[in-house]
């Protein structure tokens, strides 16, 4: 309680959910590099394997896409994940909130019938567009055609202002709840967060 207190005298609430983020992301990071190191030394070898047969065709293009959607999925996604712990006052309610995102995430997945059949579908394109599923629904859209870059560039474009509208609003939350020791913000409590600068 007093940490906490300390801590929003010195940074705002702001300062204090991007350096959650910003620091548990450099932890991630470290492993994913690590993995793809891994894939890296696997995938060269099937490339050699299977580029005989003309099985897998991946350009740097699309590995530099995946990366971008890959940091910028995480950003957001942390930044959700973030907020909806400091929402709850124990950690299940706490996951209860986060499984709405994850849920969310997921959507692709059900949906890869159809993007598999058709990647240009209206449905495909959408989810490419909406930020809690574009960095999943692009990617395997990317995987199995090509994208038009004016998509490519709407997609990013909406997914990097969910980052800084979740950030924003995350942090208007978070600074709601950090004080409300075992007591969750009611949707009072949040709107009036909302108004205060």
């Amino acid at each position: 309680g007093r940490i906490i207190e300390i801590l929003l005298s010195s940074i705002s609430p702001t300062q204090l959910l991007a350096g959650k983020i910003l620091g548990l992301g450099a932890l991630g990071l470290i492993q994913v590099l690590v993995w793809i190191g891994a894939g890296a030394v696997l995938l060269s070898a099937a490339t050699a394997i299977f580029a005989l047969a003309g099985v897998i065709k991946l350009s740097l293009g699309t590995v530099a896409l995946g990366v971008i959607y890959f940091v910028l999925g995480y950003l957001l996604f942390a930044t959700l994940m973030a907020v909806a712990g400091s929402m709850g006052t124990t950690q299940r309610e706490s996951q209860q909130i986060a499984s709405i995102f994850s849920l969310a995430a997921a959507i692709p997945f059900m949906t890869m019938g159809i993007v598999f059949t058709n990647p240009h579908s209206p449905l495909a394109v959408a989810l490419s567009y909406f930020p809690l599923t574009s960095p999943v629904m692009m990617l395997l859209r990317l995987g199995i055609s090509d994208v038009p870059p004016s998509q490519i560039a709407i997609s990013l474009a909406l997914l990097v202002a969910g980052i800084a509208l979740s950030l924003w609003a995350g942090a208007k939350i978070f600074r709601a709840s950090l004080l409300m020791y075992g007591k969750r913000p009611s949707l009072k409590d949040l709107a009036r967060a909302f108004r205060q600068a």
